[in-house]
This record gives C-alpha cells, structure tokens and sequence, in this order.
C-alpha cells in the first residue's frame, strides 16, 4: 500500500467489495474505510508506514480494506473510486450518506463529518486524536484542516475545507464542544441521534420521535369528514409540487392531527420525526431536527401548544428543504423565518357519523346499535374515542358484559384526564335524577328542557340557519339565593346525562401574572371539549364581573381577562354551567351568550316540607306536626333544610337513637343562631329547653 497500483483497476467488481450488503449500516462502514485510509496517508509526516507505527490499531483497518479490494498496494483515492462505483450500482438513493450527498452537502463535506464521527465507531481514533492535539480526544478545526487541505490532484484547498467546516456546525451535523475557544483549536462532535440515524438505528434524543413510513396510517383510511378528508387528500400533492410549505393543522389535542401529518408523510413515502415544543428553545436541537430530517428521510413536525395572543416563529431549518408541519391548537399564530409558505387545515370534533367509525375501528366486536349509541351520546375527540374504547371494554368485562355501555365510556374516559384539566378544577361526584329536586313546575320545565338540549345539542347545531358553523355547546345560566339547589342541579344534571361534572378551581386559575388566566382557563375549556365533560364556573360573578372604563394597566387587563372569557365560551363545544348568587353583577355580553338562564327561588311551604322529608325519616319521628310547623312558618332554604336535617341526625347518633322531635329542634335552633335571626317555631311541649 506504499504506492498506488499501476497493474490493475479496482472496481467494486472485487467480490469483498460487490457482495457488501446494502444498508445504511454498510454504507457508513465503506464510506469510513476511505476516511480511515486517508487518515493513514495523512495523520504521520513520514508516511503511512509511520502510521501505522505510530498507531498500531490502524493495521486492522489497512488489512481490512486491502481484503476488500483485493490488492495489497492501495491508495485512499482507489478506494474512494471503488466505493464511487458501489454506490452507483447499488440502490443507494434511500441511505442516510446518499440523502446528504443529495441534500447538498460535497464529498469532502461528507468526509470531513465522518472523520469527525470516528471516535462514536471505535474510542482508539481518541488516542489518536488527542496524540495529534496534544489534549482533545476529539479532532479540532485545525486538526481536520491539516489532514484535508490538499486534495488528491496536490492542490491546495485550506478555503473550501474551512468554509465545509463552517458549514457543516451551521447545519448542525457538526457541533462545538467549546465555542468560546479560537476557531482553529474547536473541538468537534457528532450528535448521537445523528451518528445513529447514519447506521440506519432510530435516534433517541430528547423531544424528538420518529414514526417509520410503515408504521404510519394510509391517507385514505383517515376518518374525517367529506369536506375535511376531500381538502387531506390533496395536501400530498400539494407538498409534492411545491415542497416549500409549512403544513399547519390546528384543532384540539388528540383528535388526529397527528395522524394526519403521519398519513401525507406516508403519501409522500416518507416517515415522521415529531419534535414537541423544547426542540425550538434550543437552536443546536432545531439544527439537529432538520439535518435528521434529511439522513431519515423523513417529515418534520412540530407539535406546539399556543396561549390566547401568543405566537411561535419557525426559524428555518439549515440542510432541509422539504416540507414541514405543525400540530397546535385553535389559539396562537405561526410565523416563519424562512419564507416558507403557511398552509393551514383545522380539524374540527368529529360528527356522529365520523365518531361511529372511530368506535367501530376501535371496538369491531360491539353490535352495530351500541355502536350508534355510543357515537351519539359520547361527543368525544377522535384519538379519546380510540383510547376510550379499551378502557371502556375493561369495564364491560369486569362487570361480566361484552357489550360497552354509555357508563363504561365514563369511567374510562375519567383515566384520560390528566393533570392538565385535574391542576384546575375538580371532579364533584354525581347521582341521582332531577326528579329528586324539590322545585316549582317551571324550573323543573327548565331543568328537562335543558337535559335535552345537551342531549341534541349537536343536531341544532347542525340545523342552524348558518349550516352548523354556530358552536354545539350549551351554556346554561343558575341564578338564585345561596342554598336553592344550583350546584345540586348541575350535579343531578350530569347524572341524567350520564357525564362528569368538573368544578373549576378559580383559586388555580385566576392568576396575577398577565396572560395566565386567559391560558388556565383555555386549558380548562379545551380538556372539557376533548372529553365531553360538564364543566362547572361557581360564583361565575367572579369571572365574568361588568367591563369597566379604563382607568388603569388593571382595568385595562380585568377587561381583556373578561373579553377572552366572552369569546372562549362562545366557541365552546361542550356543556357549560355557571351559578351565581347575584346576576345583577354579570356583564349582560354574558347573558346575551347563554342559551338557558334558570332563576332558582327560595322554596314555597310544600318544597320546604319535601325537602324536609327527603332529607329525613320522618315517620321516625314522635312529631309529624314538628315538620309540618317548620315546613310552615320558617323561611329556609333547601341548605339550610339540609344542614338542619344532617344535624338532627348528627345528635341521634349521638344519643343512641333515631332522630327525635327534641333533635330536629335543636338543629332548627341552632341554624337560626347561626344568622342570629329569631325562631319562629315554638319549642313543642316535651322538649326540654
């Protein structure tokens, strides 16, 4: 290998050559044996004899080529000729090396970022490296720079090879360990999940995940409807023909978005690298997803979470040419910093007809009725519904049924919601019917009339005068006294309709700090929407107080908290409830958006004794007449009928017994002490004072 041969081509003809296999492994493994021979030539003044003495470990690898090529005088340059020929007759376009090559990058770009990832295949090129620095173990700027600034014709190159070092840290696939050291004493590395992707191995880096192209849903089996999937199949075709776009597809969290951009990745006979939010904070991370984007062959998405008014530029993305998507919600803006073009679709919740697809695909073993069932009564996202369905399945199974009822759905639908809705509101546990209310006929009208407009309320979206672009939510106004039922209501309401009613913790979500009310509450309403809960605002006077003129930075930023407010709950799709003590300090904008205002009263006589009775066992008593004198002559309301039933009862266990007339007027005293008001109950004869 002292001189170059004279007697004979080398060609990839060689048979240790021609039968290498064709893979992305292989393909690294060749293309390093060329930096390694030129290493040899290169790394020792006196020649590569002296190298090979100087770093015995490199005998391995001169035998090894000369094997391959079937010669024992060898050159670096004859090599790189015979790989030049394996690769052309081989199917190299779909490996990591020939995606690069193809991106832009030149042969000595190529070499440059190999002999940079020697010690990643073998640590002993470290000793090398560090007997040539004098104390890295990895090769520097001006180590490369020697080794490479004179091409295989003599001539010198000391510009292209540092513009090729400059350009391979700009996109990237090099990095600098100690940036803040003189350029030509840069110590440089390759990015495991980069090195990784060169052997054709999935990267594992932090925030990033890639989805093989076979792994991905096909574009005609996306579930979407007619309009939505008619505008998904031509996205492939789009991108194909102008690959300089930024796909941007909003809509709420797990209801396809993803799979979306998975399926026109497939389309395009790519995979899919999907990045989340901290992949942009970090600009070695953003440079890594796109040169991963290249060697993987695959579309990079980033899937964002936008806050009301909030906004994310996209800087561009050096190596990578092609098309990029981007997952997020209905809030924020998208900016590029590339000029890429913005392509934007929004997948909305899907209908009836969609979601009984998604149960039929998730659950193909429930008879068609319960399938109808639960696609109308669960208005789930379409990525719930498939992750709803196994749950729901375990349940059935546990209560010995194959068949999934609407409650199972409930239940499993309650392990889906993580600490994104639970850090801000509380699940209140309901039973029962309406009937167990104790009201005037018409709140009770009130009351069904609204059941049913939750239970339709998709279909009058739909059959709206404006072709169902009005909001299928509902938002339903309690207003009364303290103590009239309305929280009793909303949780006897989700029971009817068979859902989850969750409490929003103002506490948690009021927030001093501009703009984080506006995002707490955002991120209520949208968990709320994903999984068809019943939301709850207690005291909604709290939030939803009268705008007023501004006066100051407070007023100013009380108004825009109030403005949001108005907007989000009229796009809401879900079920809305808001209870108030005091209606006359809402902003009427608010009334105007409700479709139910249900005033609650004080009850009359009749109401209070049935409460009474609901509330205790009254045949137990030794005074029916006592009841009857309360339900009469004191003015309660049903909380307070409750707790003087509850402590009628707190006092009989006490004593032993069941409630006494003497217990159930000491209850009766002790709420009127505690508004320090007059009983107008006599004490009953027998009762002791």
């Amino acid at each position: 290998m002292n001189a170059p041969l004279r007697d004979r081509a080398i060609t990839s003809a060689d048979p240790a050559l021609a039968e290498a296999p064709r893979t992305a492994a292989e393909h690294l493994r060749l293309a390093l044996f060329g930096v390694i021979a030129h290493l040899i030539e290169t790394c020792a003044e006196d020649g590569p004899v002296a190298a090979l003495a100087a770093y015995p470990f490199l005998a391995d690898y001169a035998d090894e080529i000369a094997a391959r090529l079937g010669a024992a005088d060898w050159t670096a340059a004859d090599w790189q000729g015979a790989l030049a020929d394996w690769e052309s007759t081989t199917d190299a376009a779909g490996l990591p090396l020939a995606r690069l090559l193809a991106a832009g990058l030149s042969r000595l770009d190529l070499e440059l970022l190999l002999t940079v990832g020697l010690p990643e295949e073998d640590p002993r090129f470290g000793d090398l490296f560090e007997q040539q620095t004098g104390r890295e173990r990895r090769p520097t700027a001006g180590l490369l720079l020697a080794w490479w600034r004179i091409d295989a014709a003599g001539a010198d190159r000391v510009e292209e090879v540092r513009r090729a070092i400059l350009g391979l840290v700009r996109t990237g696939l090099v990095q600098v360990l100690n940036p803040e050291a003189p350029r030509s004493e840069w110590s440089l590395a390759v990015a495991d999940p980069l090195w990784d992707s060169l052997r054709g191995a999935p990267p594992e880096a932090p925030g990033l995940r890639l989805h093989p192209a076979e792994t991905l849903l096909a574009l005609a089996d996306f579930i979407a409807p007619p309009a939505v999937a008619a505008a998904c199949r031509q996205l492939p075709l789009l991108l194909a023909d102008q690959s300089a776009h930024t796909l941007v597809v909003r809509g709420p969290r797990h209801n396809g978005r993803k799979t979306l951009l998975g399926a026109v990745a497939r389309a395009l006979g790519q995979g899919l690298l999907l990045a989340d939010a901290r992949v942009l904070e970090d600009e070695r991370r953003w440079t890594l997803l796109g040169a991963l984007a290249v060697t993987l062959g695959a579309l990079p998405v980033v899937e964002l979470t936008l806050t009301p008014g909030e906004d994310r530029n996209l800087p561009a993305l050096p190596l990578y040419a092609g098309p990029l998507g981007v997952a997020t919600g209905h809030q924020g803006g998208i900016q590029v910093g590339d000029g890429r073009r913005l392509v934007t679709l929004t997948l909305p919740i899907p209908d009836a007809a969609s979601r009984r697809l998604h149960w039929q695909a998730a659950a193909p073993d429930q008879p068609p009725a319960t399938l109808d069932t639960l696609a109308a009564s669960v208005q789930l996202t379409s990525g719930n519904c498939r992750r709803a369905a196994e749950g729901a399945r375990s349940f059935a199974r546990l209560d010995g049924r194959r068949e999934i009822a609407p409650r199972d759905v409930q239940l499993a639908c309650r392990g889906l919601q993580g600490a994104r809705l639970e850090t801000l509101a509380t699940r209140i546990e309901t039973s029962g019917t309406l009937a167990d209310l104790a009201l005037d006929d018409q709140t009770r009208l009130e009351l069904e009339t609204l059941a049913a407009r939750c239970r339709h309320r998709e279909t009058l979206a739909a059959q709206s005068y404006d072709g169902g672009a009005s909001s299928s939510g509902v938002r339903a106004l309690f207003s009364g006294p303290s103590g009239t039922g309305k929280t009793l209501a909303a949780r006897l309401l989700a029971a009817t309709l068979g859902k989850d009613l969750y409490r929003v913790d103002l506490s948690a979500t009021v927030n001093k700090y501009l703009g984080e009310t506006e995002k707490n509450l955002e991120q209520a309403f949208g968990a709320a929407e994903e999984l068809d809960l019943i939301l709850l605002l207690d005291e909604g006077d709290a939030l939803m107080a009268p705008r007023t003129d501004v006066g100051s930075s407070n007023d100013r930023y009380a108004n825009l908290e109030t403005n949001f407010l108005l907007q989000r709950i009229e796009s809401f799709a879900g079920i809305l409830l808001v209870t108030t003590n005091a209606a006359e300090r809402i902003d009427r904008a608010f009334s105007r958006r409700m479709d139910v205002v249900i005033p609650f009263r004080a009850p009359d006589e009749w109401q209070r004794y049935r409460i009474l009775c609901m509330h205790l066992d009254t045949p137990g008593l030794d005074d029916e007449g006592l009841v009857q004198e309360i339900a009469a002559r004191c003015a309660l309301t049903g909380g307070q009928i409750r707790n003087i039933a509850n402590h009628a009862r707190l006092l009989a266990l006490q004593a032993g017994g069941p409630p006494t007339s003497a217990h159930l007027f000491a209850a009766l005293l002790r709420e009127y002490r505690k508004s320090a008001a007059h009983c107008p109950v006599a004490r009953p004869l027998g009762v002791p004072g």
